[in-house]
């Protein structure tokens, strides 16, 4: 079995840095929003967290290679709309309860499962055989990941209070794994965000009865570091005797091979770590409510009000 720690939850909530720090832990293999191999590496060829371009990068190049040989476009191309027609918001349903799938559907889902079960093979292989750090954040790739015989699932459900992904969803940041051009992340207005925050939040609970499911608050996770990664260590079976890229307020991140993420991924070296708490004097107070208003009951839920 191959053991995947996979980091669910919304944008904007620190699922990049948590996964670069589990990857630092002897025995774990860092390797970003694997999802998005299809898009943003094979198909856009954008930057590897390494900083070279995903179809240069040589840790991928060996993954690829080994999982399916040779990749012409047209087999991209497929794989792509596979991974867009299998696991999206609007196949939850026939994800969550196979009895609701078509045929057609259920073809493309065994279709998509044996290519994922040799995307992950590989990347257990030419990754020293240690655990996998998926952060692909999705709710409904999660739940396909749940299905996969072959994968020994561990969900981190990262959550982060809904006012303070607002605010961070106004601030436009660049996107350095567009290296051939200057792009911006997409900013998203508070009401946009208020409901999808709710939509993701709200299709994890459909996982919370996975045998291996643990609930992370942004909050803690940055104010103490070294326990939230000790924690999540624990739950997946595996107890480090040392975490020497850990201190109490900063943390040092080596290179990574990370599919796609926030930018914080081309980042190596010493960083501090601290809540981000700048919202709570710089959000418009009119969206401030309105965003309380909107995730009123899940922020309760996770114990923010």
């Amino acid at each position: 079995m191959i053991k995947v720690v996979y980091i669910a939850g919304y944008n904007r909530s620190g699922s990049t840095l948590l996964d670069r720090m589990l990857g630092q832990v002897e025995g774990y293999v860092s390797v970003g929003e694997v999802r998005q191999i299809w898009a943003r590496g094979l198909a856009q060829d954008q930057a590897c967290g390494c900083g070279v371009p995903f179809q240069r990068c040589q840790f991928w190049r060996a993954v690829l290679q080994q999982a399916y040989g040779p990749l012409d476009p047209d087999r991209v191309a497929r794989m792509l709309r596979l991974a867009r027609s299998v696991a999206c918001i609007r196949t939850v349903p026939q994800l969550a309860w196979p009895r609701l799938r078509t045929a057609a559907y259920a073809r493309r889902f065994q279709e998509f499962a044996g290519a994922l079960e040799q995307l992950y093979g590989s990347i257990h292989q030419v990754g020293g055989g240690r655990i996998i750090v998926d952060s692909s954040k999705s709710p409904s790739y999660c739940l396909l990941l749940a299905q996969m015989p072959f994968l020994e699932l561990y969900i981190v459900h990262l959550v982060r209070d809904s006012r303070a992904v607002a605010y961070s969803q106004q601030r436009p940041k660049r996107k350095p794994e567009i290296y051939w051009a200057d792009q911006r992340m997409k900013v998203m207005g508070p009401s946009r965000t208020a409901f999808t925050w709710v939509l993701t939040n709200a299709l994890l609970h459909l996982l919370e009865r996975h045998p291996h499911y643990l609930r992370v608050k942004y909050e803690d996770f940055a104010s103490n570091p070294r326990e939230t990664v000790i924690r999540i260590a624990a739950a997946s079976g595996h107890y480090p005797d040392t975490l020497p890229f850990l201190k109490e307020r900063s943390v040092w991140l080596g290179e990574a091979h990370t599919v796609s993420g926030n930018p914080i991924r081309f980042e190596q070296g010493w960083m501090k770590v601290a809540p981000d708490l700048e919202w709570q004097d710089k959000l418009d107070k009119a969206h401030r409510r309105l965003v309380s208003a909107v995730t009123a009951p899940l922020l309760l839920k996770y114990g923010y009000l």
